[in-house]
């Protein structure tokens, strides 16, 4: 039974327990709120303090926040499964196609071989261990068929590689058999139990009539090896991604959804049926008691062929489908490359981290503007001030506030580092899917170029042209011509002799190298070399005399009747179409930053697709190599998925050759940034210090340094907002802004430090905090501003002994930015000391008379540095 997938969170949480984890964090948190604000009610002085709407606002916030965190690790999980499972099943079905496609070539071929019509034509028995034996030939080259049949005009078997019984003339083969001498297509496909092929069931045969001279002989029918090729196929799919590979199930269903083939006949036998397998999707299907996530899709199809209608699936039960696997991977240094790169994430959840630095900052905020009202309280500024009790519950509340708002702060923080991690993981296996596919569909093509010059040296004209010696013979050049007629990968061919002259070619346009000498290519003296019919060379990957490109030649002896080499046929792969036709597939759903390219043993790019630029800076190819699964090229971050290939059936795995090409993959993933220079404090209550005098410190955060102002001189906290007249502003003042009912010039401390980033064009944001400072005036007045800072900080209770004095030779000439520091202890589990760079009065009371002048940015390293 087969369901849709359903869309609800719950129902997929009890499965993933990395995110049942982050929802109980979650819960704790709203618990904790829940109860603050049932504390801060209790007093008309706490709900003051505790900005009771603003405690009540980031509650609401912080439950809907909750809700799509909560749905977007669900969403994000899910869907990398998904796309996971449709890789391999896209892959299953994809390269067994492109397989296929190669044996529609073969069968068009092989139909027109000399010694299978002259055998049709006179199928005398004692000649049929001749023909086999040529049969046998050519299956030792092509190792993907079963059998290879021969049946006369009549339908009477006359050659076979397996002992088999003859079908009988009412069965299916002979129905085939019909078809095949009826058909003018180039070939007949059949998937069904034929009698033949040396295995009772289903097989998968292709079939063509022989004719010579204008008449049908019989039928030429190869049996392709199905049950020996899927296990090739499903043992490769567990390569790039095994270990989240653990416990899928890929098949090979047709189009009814019936199984052809498994990685587990256990589990998945041939011939059972699965619902709704026969149509391209996702869903839960049950299957033995067991519920499964399944993805089935359709092939691409290559070459405008599309196979026998079948399709890719891949199963994963569903207890299995979201564990956490081991990695050899880092997995912080993955997730926090990416942490804050809202960029990488699905559009739906690129508003999640702003919306969490919102919540933080009505927080920070919050905390603030109470503390400073309990303090005008506690000094006795304000009317109506209540006893001390009230003032140290009121106190305790906002301290319990701002743990809250830590803890809230830490699960926010794990929740988008999870959801980071799984955005992060499922690029980085993308890349290294990509790169191990193109790799696996080039060695499963050069694997049949290693086959193709081996069977064409056997044909029978090559060896008499050779003997006899005639350069430019119309009969072989026509072989050749029909060969790559049928063979579209090539270039071209060439027939040569033992002196490595041109005796044929299957182009026009390489005519006029006939006669002519292979000069010293090196591959020419070692293919006159070979030792037996079985091996061949390969040139370097380079240009040659058949191509101006960059191509892999492969060529095989030609031997004699007694087995002397007579030359050898050389086949030109073309190479730039070819290598480009496999990175245009695999990179399908790429962006247009992503970036896939061959490259040989010498890190040079020998092809690419996509996006140049990263590819074309030195050392890029070497880096990928060998630095891991992020790369930096030009200040952006790239995942990396690099392949080598395994090399397919004989081919590189057994017969010793390697090409040296690797594929290399890039996924742009965002824009590099440096981080932080220094860790933000903690968004504490007060660091209160013993003694009688005590001077409270309000800090905040600008770029990596911790700043502070005398509290006495801040009026409140609120949240950036935009910025009015901005064109008539002169730095660090970049316009007016309204708070509240009041409108305020503004400064912009990043325009009064060295370093940091000074554009007046900034734009406002909720990850940046405005505090407005009140400066009084010696006549009585007073006069305020707002100063936008990145963050804000604790208050620090210290005392006027700490602070350190710098002098004019420190901080340079006209009114200094900052006249002290204080050394303070950093709260929290890691503890140790922050530097305070106290902002000097003077400032502020020239700012406020918008007096300032022209002041060169402060360079604060290095005034840390020497002080």
């Amino acid at each position: 039974m087969a369901h849709d997938l359903p869309t609800s969170a719950d129902h997929w949480l009890r499965h993933m327990p990395g995110v049942e984890r982050q929802r109980q964090e979650l819960r704790l948190v709203e618990s904790a709120w829940d109860q603050l604000s049932l504390l801060s009610s209790l007093s008309p002085l706490s709900a003051r303090a505790a900005s009771g709407d603003d405690l009540a606002q980031a509650r609401r916030d912080f439950s809907a926040l909750s809700d799509e965190l909560l749905q977007g690790l669900v969403s994000e999980a899910l869907q990398h499964r998904i796309d996971d499972l449709g890789t391999r099943a896209q892959v299953c079905i994809d390269v067994l196609v492109r397989n296929l496609f190669e044996r529609t070539a073969d069968i068009g071929f092989f139909a027109t071989d000399v010694g299978v019509a002259e055998y049709l034509a006179r199928p005398e028995p004692a000649l049929r261990p001749r023909i086999e034996q040529r049969l046998r030939a050519y299956a030792s080259k092509y190792t993907v068929y079963r059998d290879i049949v021969l049946f006369d005009a009549e339908g009477r078997l006359c050659a076979s590689l397996c002992e088999a019984a003859c079908p009988d003339t009412d069965g299916a083969a002979q129905d085939l058999l019909r078809e095949a001498m009826r058909s003018v297509a180039p070939y007949v496909e059949r998937f069904a139990p034929q009698g033949f092929g040396g295995r009772a069931g289903p097989a998968l045969v292709y079939a063509r009539r022989v004719e010579a001279d204008g008449r049908s002989l019989g039928v030429l029918c190869l049996v392709f090896d199905l049950a020996d090729e899927l296990p090739t196929v499903f043992d490769s799919l567990g390569g790039p991604n095994a270990d989240e590979g653990e416990g899928v199930l890929l098949a090979l269903v047709d189009a009814e959804g019936r199984v052809l083939g498994s990685s587990d006949a256990l589990q998945l036998p041939a011939g059972w049926r699965l619902p709704r397998a026969d149509a391209a999707g996702a869903r839960l299907l049950h299957h033995l008691s067991r519920r499964y996530l399944a993805v089935v899709r359709d092939t691409h199809g290559f070459q405008g062929y599309a196979g026998p209608g079948w399709r890719g699936l891949a199963l994963l039960p569903i207890d299995l489908a979201f564990d956490e696997p081991a990695r050899g991977d880092n997995p912080s240094a993955l997730n926090e490359a990416l942490a804050g790169h809202a960029e990488v994430l699905s559009a739906g959840l690129r508003d999640i981290p702003r919306r969490a630095s919102a919540i933080e900052s009505a927080l920070e905020r919050s905390v603030w503007n109470g503390l400073l009202e309990l303090r005008q309280m506690d000094d006795g500024g304000r009317e109506g001030a209540l006893a001390p009790r009230d003032l140290l519950f009121a106190q305790t509340l906002l301290s319990e506030i701002g743990g809250a708002a830590r803890r809230t702060a830490r699960v926010f923080a794990g929740a988008l580092q999870d959801l980071y991690g799984m955005v992060t993981r499922s690029l980085l296996s993308d890349a290294q899917s990509r790169a191990a596919l193109a790799m696996q569909i080039l060695d499963r093509n050069l694997y049949e170029r290693a086959n193709d010059c081996r069977w064409w040296a056997l044909t029978p004209q090559f060896a008499s042209t050779l003997r006899t010696g005639e350069t430019g013979c119309a009969r072989a050049s026509a072989v050749l011509r029909d060969i790559n007629a049928l063979y579209t990968v090539y270039s071209g061919l060439a027939l040569f002799d033992r002196q490595g002259r041109v005796v044929a070619v299957s182009r026009a346009e390489h005519e006029p190298h006939v006669g002519a000498p292979l000069g010293d290519a090196p591959w020419v003296a070692r293919c006159l070399g070979l030792a037996d019919e079985q091996h061949y060379v390969v040139s370097d990957f380079e240009p040659n005399r058949f191509s101006a490109e960059p191509a892999f030649v492969y060529a095989a002896a030609v031997r004699g009747e007694n087995g002397e080499v007579l030359g050898g046929v050389a086949v030109v792969w073309d190479a730039v179409a070819q290598l480009r036709s496999i990175l245009d597939d695999v990179s399908s759903g790429c962006g247009p930053r992503d970036a896939l390219a061959f490259v040989d043993a010498r890190d040079r790019v020998v092809l690419s697709v996509g996006a140049a630029t990263p590819l074309q800076a030195d050392g890029v190819v070497g880096t990928c190599r060998t630095g891991g699964r992020l790369v930096n090229v030009a200040g952006q971050v790239f995942g990396v998925g690099v392949s080598r290939g395994q090399g397919y059936r004989e081919y590189r795995a057994r017969d010793g050759h390697d090409h040296g090409l690797s594929c290399l993959s890039l996924r742009h993933l965002c824009e590099r940034r440096p981080a932080p220079r220094a860790a933000p404090l903690p968004p504490t209550d007060a660091a209160r210090e013993d003694g009688p005098a005590r001077l409270r410190l309000a800090s905040f955060l600008l770029g990596g340094h911790w700043l502070a102002l005398d509290a006495r001189h801040v009026l409140l906290a609120a949240p950036d907002a935009a910025v009015l007249g901005r064109s008539a502003a002169r730095a660090p003042f970049c316009g007016l802004v309204q708070v509240g009912e009041q409108v305020h010039p503004v400064v912009d401390l990043r325009q009064a430090v060295a370093g940091l980033d000074a554009s007046t064009e900034r734009e406002s944001g909720t990850d940046r905090q405005l505090i407005v400072v009140r400066v009084p005036r010696a006549d009585g007045a007073a006069r305020s501003f707002a100063l936008r800072v990145d963050a804000l900080g604790p208050m620090v209770d210290v005392a006027p002994s700490r602070r350190q004095r710098l002098g004019l030779a420190q901080v340079g000439g006209g009114t200094p930015l900052i006249d002290a520091l204080v050394a303070v202890e950093a709260p929290g589990a890691g503890g140790g000391s922050r530097v305070l760079c106290c902002i000097a009065p003077d400032w502020l009371e020239r700012c406020a008379d918008q007096a300032l002048g022209d002041c060169a940015p402060l360079d604060l390293d290095a005034l840390l540095a020497h002080a």
